[in-house]
């Protein structure tokens, strides 16, 4: 299969059927099940494609436990079938992880509600596992004894203790990299996708939106884009874009942090209440652990360049609060996931929004606006605005397959046999953890960017302590339209996902784009500078 090119000429190739405005997991999942229905669809994003919440996140696919616990069944069961629909979609990038809570006598979480909780959960997700490969079926919950749960759990709340609970959910083996099979999927349908590709104003005919006038990031120029409908799907940046239709309909702003900590994990993940209530989880990441989600208590207005140091000392006490043996300090923090999302107003206070929200605009029509929440839920959120569009423009669309056709790459039983039969035919012996890296990241497309690093005896490692080869550059920036540096090192490749690297391996990086792109020394310091400004805690 061919990759995907950056190529802004192509978004001027007549009138699109849908424009999609936004590169997150719910514009990407818009893209693609309009193109694969038949529709003519250009994405752009002003920045790169998933590089907003949809990289900020907490790695878990979740089956909707909590929305049973507040008796929104109709919710579970949709829950349940999404995380039932990645598993059948991209069963290479997922794996099934155990989650343990406290169980207390005397409370709404003692062992008798938690057992009648767990009977109703399984009866409602009691087809979690059709049609899914064996290896990721979901067990059933089970209680576990208080001896055990002190084990797994150490500083869990004693008081009243009575035991634990543990329930299975899937975590997102290589997030990033599963939010661009979505964005390969829409390209492989036939949508035209560009980044760094940043709408400047809508096109009009009346009152109806026609498309968006969209300005290169890199190089400054103006195009125009035509469209019968456009979607937006901009996440934080939803109110601006809004505001330039004279529309409205975004949700208020709440900053959401999760914090990877230099913690040795075991492979399951631990939730408890925090000393402001909320839950919090610790899960286990690249051997280490993230915890979070902590939550602004107040309003973010986008772009607010506010610094992050008080909301992660805010975020560490919380963590302490429901971790007490973790004991986390600003040193253990290796990256800080952070971003804007969608709240609203509770007798609480601010709140995360529980469920997404398509809008479709009577006053301009044409437009249609996605208030995404959940990864989980992006694609059926993105199957709801499809519909809306069809409806809007009459269009002659295919039935939504996205829940059930195979991302690219994710054919599990070809991609370690297909790999080692290119490293004989280059005669190419990989170390073990490279193999295990290219064939767990890329899945089928592991043999190409083999022949890619080989063919530009590029075959060396970034560095000591990362798989990661310097050829994966060479091919990100000819196959997987990596644009700048931060592309590559925090999405392309695994490089940065867990911290900085080995010593020298950012600049080497920076080395090989700066040749490859001829970019200038400034511009080379300039793109390392921007990443390591990511990393800084």
């Amino acid at each position: 299969m061919a990759g995907m090119t950056r190529d802004m000429a192509r978004l001027q190739a007549g009138e699109f059927d849908l424009l999609v405005v936004g590169g997150g997991i719910h514009g990407l999942f818009t893209a693609y099940d309009a193109a694969a229905r038949g529709m003519s669809v250009a994405l752009i994003d002003r920045g790169d494609l998933g590089s907003g919440i949809s990289f900020n996140h907490q790695r878990t696919i979740h089956g909707g436990l909590r929305a049973l616990q507040s008796g929104h069944i109709r919710k579970c069961q949709e829950q349940i079938r999404e995380r039932r629909a990645w598993a059948r979609i991209a069963p290479h990038l997922l794996r099934p992880l155990p989650f343990l809570i406290g169980t207390y006598r005397g409370t709404r979480r003692s062992r008798t509600a938690v057992r009648l909780g767990f009977k109703l959960y399984d009866f409602v997700g009691r087809s979690r596992n059709a049609n899914v490969l064996p290896e990721l079926h979901l067990p059933n919950g089970r209680l576990e004894s208080a001896a055990t749960t002190r084990r797994l759990s150490p500083g869990v709340n004693t008081s009243r203790l009575s035991g634990g609970a543990i329930w299975y959910d899937y975590q997102t083996v290589h997030p990033d990299r599963l939010t661009w099979t979505v964005a390969l999927a829409a390209d492989q349908a036939g949508a035209v996708v560009c980044t760094y590709a940043e709408m400047v104003a809508p096109r009009r005919d009346g009152a109806r939106v026609t498309g968006a006038t969209v300005r290169d990031v890199m190089s400054g120029e103006s195009l125009e884009v035509r469209a019968k409908a456009v979607v937006f799907a901009a996440g934080a940046g939803l109110a601006a874009l809004q505001g330039q239709c004279g529309v409205s309909g975004a949700a208020p702003l709440v900053l959401a942090m999760n914090l990877l900590l230099d913690r040795p994990a075991k492979d399951i993940s631990i939730a408890a209440p925090s000393s402001r209530g909320r839950m919090f989880t610790a899960v286990p990441w690249r051997g280490h652990v993230l915890v979070g989600t902590w939550q602004s208590d107040d309003e973010v207005q986008a772009g607010d360049d506010t610094p992050l140091a008080a909301s992660v000392d805010a975020c560490l006490a919380e963590a302490a609060s429901a971790f007490p043996a973790m004991a986390p300090t600003r040193a253990d923090i290796r990256f800080v996931h952070c971003g804007l999302v969608p709240a609203q107003t509770t007798a609480k206070g601010l709140e995360l929004m529980a469920e997404s929200r398509v809008i479709v605009h009577q006053e301009a029509p044409g437009l249609v606006s996605i208030v995404g929440v959940k990864y989980t839920t992006a694609r059926l959120t993105a199957e709801r605005a499809v519909d809306a569009v069809v409806n809007l423009t009459g269009a002659q669309a295919r039935p939504c397959r996205t829940g059930t056709a195979l991302l690219p790459h994710a054919d599990v039983a070809d991609s370690d046999g297909l790999l080692q039969e290119t490293c004989q035919l280059l005669g190419v012996r990989l170390d073990r953890d490279v193999q295990a890296h290219l064939a767990g990241w890329y899945g089928t497309e592991a043999s190409a960017v083999l022949r890619c690093a080989h063919e530009a005896k590029a075959m060396a490692r970034l560095s000591a302590e990362s798989p990661v080869l310097e050829g994966e550059l060479n091919y990100a920036i000819r196959e997987a339209a990596a644009v700048r540096l931060e592309d590559v090192v925090f999405r392309r490749t695994p490089l940065c996902s867990a911290g900085r690297p080995g010593a020298d391996a950012l600049g080497r990086a920076a080395d090989i784009m700066a040749a490859m792109c001829g970019w200038t020394p400034e511009r080379r310091d300039e793109e390392l500078a921007r990443v390591h400004a990511r990393l800084v805690i």
